[in-house]
């Protein structure tokens, strides 16, 4: 059903005599007006958005949910031994931050798994347990699209599902919020750095968050003071700080004595997500998940979607692992077999210090081995990435480009509502790395 529809709605563009250069201002107005950017960078790039059938959604809804299950086992390995923290790479304050026992049960509130999705098969590659974004882009790039005739007239034939991230977002705020301790509506920070690309979505949230009745401001960490148990910026007393600031680059430019820090460890503050998230969200708990020597851990059901849907991935340097049952010379195996491996930091994001071993000389390879081994960077064994046509436009025109897409759920206390999904004409696809967005919807019925 699903190229059938595709194929549908493809024809329906290409009889719009409407699709203009006077639309195509119009959407990026629209984008402009409603927030949806990229620093001043327009999100959305297609004219199609994101399809999958019910039957993919479910089975991304059910295996993103079982992974995260098995995340958290890792977790709770973790904090009950924190020696286990050197296997994924915690750094000695994240591992003191980490053990603090936030108010609440979950590692991490508010996560998003990236994933490729073709057909039935589902390959997660990272996992954003700290801080995701965009989670008010696809309600908002849904919306737009309909300027479309094409999507209009589509909407006629099919019936489509579509979801409110920013919704559950909220929700799974307050129920923390509530399961901390807290009574009532809390008073809400958005804590990031001023000036970033992403903070005309802080302004959606705080919107939405106002607008549902919770008192909702945006700051950066030195706007903040703790006095007398208070959390507070200026006269706004702070219940829940809902942390989008990276944890390392956060603690690189402060000490224990941050405001934040002090109201977390006094329990004076709820903070979402905890500073333990920073145990799931090192890309070396995919080695985690993929070392036969954990199995233990890991329910059938876990064990099942860990093997067909995580790659092998392993922490560089020098040592002897295993890789499909045998054991090798980790980094002699990786030159010798560049063309399976991709490496990756092992606390970034963006995109970026991304290395394809397919694209790369053996020089070029053999340069981005020794880097690796002289930072904290993880191999990935890599998937087959296949390309999707979509209709792609720019001020002037549109045409169909074969693109790369990713589909990746947003998770709310262990339970996934909607996606995001990204486009790219290269394989690192990533908004950060200059790929863009679309919407998403869901084909119901057969």
């Amino acid at each position: 059903m699903r190229e059938r529809a595709i194929a549908e709605y493809h024809e329906l563009l290409m009889n719009d005599e409407s699709l203009t250069a006077e639309l195509f201002a119009r959407l990026n107005g629209g984008m402009s007006a409603t927030g949806l950017l990229y620093g001043q960078r327009e999100l959305g790039i297609s004219l199609r958005p994101h399809f999958l059938t019910m039957r993919q959604y479910e089975l991304l809804v059910d295996r993103s949910q079982i992974l995260v299950g098995a995340f958290d086992k890792v977790a709770a390995a973790m904090l009950a031994d924190p020696a286990f923290m050197d296997r994924v790479g915690i750094r000695e304050r994240e591992r003191q931050l980490a053990l603090i026992h936030p108010g609440y049960a979950p590692p991490a509130i508010n996560t998003r798994l990236d994933a490729f999705v073709y057909g039935d098969q589902i390959k997660f590659v990272e996992y954003n347990a700290e801080n995701p974004s965009s989670l008010t882009d696809q309600t908002g790039l849904n919306q737009l699209l309909f300027e479309i005739r094409a999507l209009q007239l589509f909407a006629e034939r099919y019936r489509m599902r579509q979801f409110t991230p920013v919704a559950s977002l909220r929700d799974a705020l307050l129920s923390t919020y509530r399961e901390w301790g807290g009574t009532g509506a809390p008073n809400i920070a958005i804590l990031d750095w001023a000036g970033l690309p992403t903070e005309h979505e802080f302004i959606l949230l705080r919107n939405y968050f106002v607008g549902n009745g919770v008192p909702t401001i945006i700051c950066a960490p030195d706007e903040l003071e703790y006095n007398a148990g208070r959390l507070r910026r200026g006269d706004f007393r702070i219940d829940l700080v809902y942390k989008r600031i990276v944890i390392h680059e956060f603690l690189d430019r402060y000490d224990d004595e941050h405001p934040v820090i002090q109201a977390y460890k006094n329990r004076d503050v709820c903070l979402i997500n905890p500073f333990r998230c920073k145990l799931l969200h090192k890309k070396a708990c995919f080695e985690i998940l993929t070392d036969d020597s954990h199995q233990r851990w890991f329910t059938a059901r876990e064990m099942d979607v860990i093997r067909r849907c995580v790659p092998w991935t392993r922490r560089v340097f020098e040592r002897k692992t295993f890789h499909q049952g045998r054991e090798i010379d980790l980094i002699e195996h990786l030159r010798e077999h560049r063309g399976g491996f991709i490496l990756k930091p092992n606390d970034a994001y963006g995109g970026h210090g991304i290395f394809f071993g397919n694209h790369a000389s053996q020089s070029e390879w053999d340069e981005a081995i020794a880097n690796a081994l002289h930072s904290d960077y993880v191999v990935q064994e890599r998937i087959e990435l296949q390309t999707e046509e979509f209709p792609i436009f720019n001020e002037r025109e549109w045409g169909l480009r074969q693109m790369f897409v990713d589909t990746n759920p947003f998770i709310f206390r262990g339970v996934v509502n909607g996606a995001m999904v990204r486009l790219s004409d290269s394989p690192i696809v990533n908004v950060t790395s200059g790929g863009g967005e679309t919407g998403f919807f869901v084909l119901e019925g057969d």
